[in-house]
């Protein structure tokens, strides 16, 4: 009867669900994911390493600006100002170096001092020389002659400036062309004149002046010319003169030669020749 008793009970209590889990014929282990306000741990990711050395740092940077020749147009045997300015357009200042000026084909051209530079801050450097031969040069200047300094470009370093020494060589020319009658008549007495000029920089010796008119193939000596200075506005005018006989009525081309047979060395020969357009009436 006892035992009757406790087998009634025990199925009284497993209906009415006070049995503790225990006693259940399968048991298993909760998961955490199923508990009601559980909090997950947080996962803790790796931070990205930085690189300090692909960080590029603020450097210098020098420039050349303001590049000057004086005078503009030197001449052979003439003392030259070579003048620029060194530019730091760097986010830092640049430390002392040397910067230089080379002038035509030097290779070790002097080097010039030149002071701490902070950021926008500028040197003038500049440099005299005398050139003896006449041609076309080139003017380097250099901002860091020895690349000491360590710079955001170093491809800016250097600017240059062409220019051309002239040959000191006298410059013949005539000038004021006239001719006198005005309407002239076959037979007339025609004279043809010019006044010469040397406006170059040195004295022209020995050379001819001519003449060509009507048919002529080739000018005529009409006279000669021991040498002649410089003109200056104090100088004496030399003009050079020709009385032309027309045996024709017609219109004519007449020219005046100064140096007719190019025998001096000028620095233009174009403007050896004045030419008249002259009618003769009959």
């Amino acid at each position: 009867m006892l035992r009757q008793f406790i087998v009634i009970i025990t199925l009284v209590l497993l209906i009415s669900g006070w049995v503790p889990m225990t006693f259940a014929a399968e048991t298993r282990r909760i998961k955490r994911d199923e508990i009601q306000n559980d909090r997950k741990t947080p996962i803790t990711r790796a931070q990205p390493q930085i690189d300090t050395h692909q960080i590029k740092q603020p450097k210098p940077n020098l420039t050349i600006i303001d590049m000057e020749i004086t005078p503009p147009n030197p001449q052979k045997g003439q003392t030259i100002l070579f003048t620029a300015k060194v530019l730091n357009k760097g986010l830092v200042g640049a430390p002392w170096h040397q910067a230089a000026i080379r002038v035509g084909g030097e290779t070790h051209p002097p080097p010039i001092s030149v002071h701490a530079l902070a950021p926008s801050a500028t040197k003038e450097i500049k440099r005299q020389l005398t050139i003896n031969r006449p041609g076309i040069y080139r003017v380097t200047f250099i901002g860091d002659m020895g690349e000491s300094v360590p710079e955001m470009n170093e491809n800016d370093n250097t600017n240059y400036l062409d220019f051309r020494v002239r040959d000191r060589l006298p410059d013949l020319t005539l000038v004021d062309p006239g001719f006198s009658p005005a309407k002239p008549r076959v037979g007339d007495a025609v004279r043809v004149e010019a006044t010469a000029k040397n406006i170059g920089d040195v004295t022209a010796y020995a050379f001819h002046t001519g003449i060509r008119a009507g048919g002529q193939t080739h000018p005529s000596i009409i006279g000669s010319i021991g040498h002649m200075n410089v003109t200056t506005p104090q100088a004496q005018k030399h003009i050079v003169a020709r009385q032309w006989y027309p045996k024709k009525p017609g219109t004519y081309i007449v020219k005046l030669y100064i140096d007719v047979n190019d025998a001096v060395k000028e620095h233009r020969e174009s403007n050896n020749v004045v030419r008249f357009r002259i009618t003769v009436a009959p």
